[in-house]
């Protein structure tokens, strides 16, 4: 009896056991199902931490760059041409990074409404990003202006630098013109003429005549000098004798009764003051 009770029921144990092995089954589905869900959120949650931090990360670089353009912008002055194009690098580099944030927080926000998530840190942290990307782009605008005014105000010393060139080129011209003038008026002004011979001599040259100086004497005979460096002339003759206009206070005749040596100017400025022409007569 007890045989046929244990062969009823083996297939009822077979059945039990089949049955529990589904289940089992089926419960290690929904554990490898959830376990892969969570892994998949983790890794979105990972991703979205990633892309959250590089954005974050853009926002310092640019922050940087705006401390050096304001602090650059504010000293005043005039800019260097490599300062100005330094900081049209920077704002063109602001927009660059502003681009590529905003297409990251794009992506972003798509990636968390696809994932179907409700974690409200990441949604705040995205919000929060949101409004700082807004706020750069507001900053920007405001530096595309300071470069404007940069550019116009670079624009306006380049043409004053060109204006004071062409003034200083200007007057440098006049400046050596006048030189010119006044080295040939000191020239002429320190410039005298002298000539030594006998009356016969003299007379044949027509430069006198029955021992007076002519008024229109010929002048090609005679010496080129400065008065402020010939302050004597030699003569080496028994006589001499001025013909021209010369204060007797201001020269004299040097030598012996033999010989006169030399005329020597005692104040060339008195001398040369009637005449600027010298005319001596020696025997």
């Amino acid at each position: 009896m007890k045989k046929y009770l244990v062969l009823l029921l083996i297939p009822v144990f077979i059945a039990c056991g089949r049955e529990a092995k589904k289940q089992a089954q089926d419960m290690q589905a929904k554990n490898d199902s959830l376990l892969s869900q969570t892994m998949q959120k983790d890794e979105a949650i990972n991703e979205f931490i990633r892309s959250i931090n590089e954005i974050q990360g853009t926002l310092d670089t640019i922050k940087q760059k705006e401390n050096i353009i304001n602090l650059t912008t504010d000293r005043g002055g005039e800019l260097k041409l490599s300062a100005k194009e330094q900081i049209k690098n920077d704002i063109q580099t602001i927009y660059s990074l502003m681009q590529k944030n905003k297409e990251t927080l794009s992506a972003l926000t798509k990636k968390l409404k696809n994932a179907n998530m409700k974690v409200d840190e990441l949604n705040k942290m995205v919000d929060r990003l949101q409004k700082d990307i807004a706020a750069k782009a507001s900053e920007i605008e405001d530096l595309r202006g300071k470069l404007a005014k940069l550019n116009s105000a670079f624009e306006t010393a380049n043409l004053k630098i060109d204006t004071l060139s062409r003034t200083v080129r200007s007057q440098g011209s006049q400046i050596s013109s006048q030189n010119q003038t006044i080295a040939a008026q000191d020239e002429a002004l320190n410039t005298a003429y002298y000539v030594i011979g006998t009356n016969k001599e003299l007379k044949k040259s027509g430069i006198i005549k029955s021992g007076e100086l002519l008024a229109d004497f010929n002048k090609d005979l005679f010496t080129k000098i400065d008065v402020r460096k010939m302050t004597e002339i030699s003569i080496l003759s028994k006589k001499a004798k001025i013909l021209s206009n010369h204060p007797s206070s201001s020269y004299k005749f040097s030598g012996d009764k033999k010989v006169i040596q030399a005329l020597q100017i005692l104040d060339y400025k008195a001398f040369w003051a009637n005449s600027k022409y010298l005319v001596i007569v020696v025997d």
